[in-house]
């Protein structure tokens, strides 16, 4: 390998997640022994449904810029919807780089795969040969996808069933979908109908053999001494069911290690062929009738391990989720995540917000579509550091890491952000990180909703303590601030001064000229009262047409500045009316022991002596 440095962009679904676990230790081992490749992973937990929820979790694969990288691989057996497929083929060819697809051709794409028919027919063949089974029920993967490794597997089973002489009338074949629920469903439907059992039932995946499995052992029907059933894919959950399944083995880490390597190549512009095989074993074993072929010691090695893992994983999960359902902000919820990390199996993980989510937790105020990736992305930690969606991370976490998966984060139909791991756990393999990325999604969004709701309640208390016509405090208002702000400008400046003033003549304006005009006045006497007070004062529309001001006492000039102002008001307004203020005046110091009751009841009494002698003298 020359000395370049080589930027690999990876896609995969963890639809059966042992196998995309196989798949992402061999990656692992591939990048940790070449110091020289950066490998990214786009991975989700999409099925094959295409409904909102799977298209939600297949939109990580916009997520790359893939012109960007060096080159592609596509788990594409894994990617079980043929849109998906396609839509990444066409990224790939945009972007003009190299790709590597596994287990199902793709346009432009060198194919790394074993040869499923060969391996189907010889399963098939053992059965019919080793055990004397004429009677065969096949259950096929998926055929309607375009992706041909269901078929071929169906292939391999026929041409073991004309080679052996099996006739037509003697075979079934069932098309199913790869789910565990469909052999069940077969089960279920043989024992309901009391239909007579096959030889054999033939599986295209282990997990069709081992619903069928479980479900006819349920009903007391032995396998294999009443019927025989093999699998495909030699899943760890296989070699420990019981009886032990029968199944073909390829090993997946291997595969994927060749197709890096058969990328480095393309990458570097070597020849390489456009198929390159992969080796598969035939492991017969206690479902076919063979003996036990696996090792009791690494059996219950495997089972102690996981037992002990499980243990710990559900102590971690339950201390996670108590953790994050009591954050009450992204600072809160991310450190509780990077507290926990352990149970994600990473030394270093990246909580990705989007930037329009980040910066507006009201839907409404989302100007694009909400279910896409912004333009930035916002990292949250201890601080928050936004940076170019398309850069995946900042510096200088990104140049940090050579090995990085990333899922996405949505709640139902929009976009979060994504997350970014960079180590392995068991918890994969498991299908236990689907129901982390659950909780976490739930309490982000669960923060979202106590942000939306503290700031309708500060808007209810806003509302609750301010005049509606004029927006300067109310009587409530008064209750909770005015006695404070008396004693703070008295115990800041040594004096305060309280003011209380009347609008002269407001029944006249609104006989005259109606109550509109009257609602303009008071909102002019408002903005006159806020433009000469000061950030500290208190202002408040105490009712009708009285206003209160609690102002800084060494300002002895504001009653002659608020008058000033309303004849200023009653020269440029064009209003047909003027505004007439009687105000009231008295000044606090240090020394006297007043509330701010008195301070008002005396400030009243003043302003309405100065409105009466305004009255006689006319």
């Amino acid at each position: 390998m020359s000395g370049r440095m080589y930027k690999i962009a990876y896609f995969t679904v963890d639809w059966n997640y042992e196998l995309v676990d196989q798949t992402l230790h061999g990656l692992k081992e591939y990048v940790d022994a070449h110091r020289n490749v950066v490998l990214r992973i786009f991975d989700c937990f999409g099925k094959d449904l295409d409904n909102d929820k799977d298209k939600s979790e297949y939109r990580i694969f916009s997520l790359p810029d893939l012109s960007t990288f060096d080159g592609a691989i596509l788990l594409s057996n894994q990617l079980i919807l043929e849109r998906v497929r396609d839509e990444l083929v066409k990224k790939i060819d945009a972007a003009g780089i190299p790709a590597v697809s596994i287990g199902c051709p793709l346009p432009g794409c060198v194919l790394v795969d074993h040869d499923n028919r060969a391996a189907q027919k010889a399963m098939a063949s053992h059965v019919i040969r080793q055990h004397n089974a004429r009677r065969l029920v096949y259950l096929t993967g998926n055929l309607a996808n375009n992706c041909p490794e269901g078929r071929q597997r169906l292939d391999g089973f026929l041409d073991a069933c004309r080679e052996n002489g099996i006739f037509s009338e003697n075979v079934q074949v069932l098309e199913k979908t790869w789910r565990t629920t469909d052999g069940a469903d077969v089960a279920r439907q043989w024992i309901e109908e009391d239909l007579p059992l096959p030889d054999a039932f033939i599986c295209a995946n282990d997990e069709m053999a081992m619903g069928l499995l479980e479900t006819l052992q349920e009903s007391k029907i032995r396998v294999p001494q009443d019927v025989i059933v093999t699998g495909y894919d030699n899943l760890d959950s296989a070699q420990l069911s019981c009886p032990r399944l029968s199944s073909v083995f390829c090993d997946y880490r291997l595969l994927n290690y060749r197709a890096m390597e058969t990328l480095i190549d393309m990458i570097n512009e070597k020849h390489v062929p456009s198929v390159v095989n992969g080796d598969y074993e035939i492991i017969t074993s206690e479902s076919c009738g063979c003996p036990e072929t696996s090792q009791a010691t690494v059996l219950r090695d495997r089972v102690f391990r996981q037992t002990r893992f499980l243990r710990s994983f559900y102590l971690l999960q339950g201390q996670l989720a108590e953790e994050l359902f009591e954050a009450n902000n992204l600072k809160d919820l991310t450190a509780a995540v990077l507290r926990n990390r352990a149970i994600f199996g990473c030394h270093d993980i990246f909580l990705c917000i989007n930037d329009y989510y980040f910066d507006n937790y009201e839907k409404a105020e989302w100007a694009h579509d909400s279910e896409s990736y912004g333009a930035e992305m916002v990292l949250a930690g201890r601080s928050y550091i936004r940076f170019p969606t398309r850069q995946l991370l900042p510096e200088p976490y990104l140049s940090r890491e050579r090995f990085l998966i990333f899922y996405p984060l949505h709640y139902n139909t929009y976009s979060i952000g994504y997350i970014a791991m960079d180590g392995l756990s068991e918890a994969a393999k498991m299908n236990l990180h689907e129901s982390i990325f659950n909780f976490l999604e739930i309490a982000i969004e669960n923060i979202r909703k106590k942000e939306l709701l503290r700031r309708f309640n500060e808007m209810l208390d806003d509302l609750y303590v301010h005049d509606g016509l004029t927006h300067l405090f109310n009587r409530f208002g008064l209750e909770r601030y005015g006695e404070e702000t008396l004693l703070r400008l008295v115990k800041k400046y040594g004096s305060a001064q309280v003011l209380f003033t009347d609008l002269d003549e407001m029944k006249e304006i609104n006989d005259t000229y109606g109550h509109e005009a009257g609602d303009t006045a008071l909102c002019a006497v408002a903005q006159i009262l806020q433009d000469s007070c000061g950030d500290e004062d208190f202002i408040m529309r105490y009712g009708g047409d009285e206003f209160v001001v609690i102002a800084v006492g060494t300002n002895e000039d504001l009653t002659d500045q608020i008058l000033a102002s309303a004849d200023a008001w009653n020269e440029s307004s064009g209003q047909p009316f003027r505004l007439g203020l009687s105000i009231g005046h008295i000044k606090v110091t240090k020394k006297e022991k007043r509330s701010l009751e008195d301070c008002i009841r005396e400030a009243d009494t003043l302003m309405y002596e100065i409105k009466t002698a305004r009255r006689v003298g006319r």
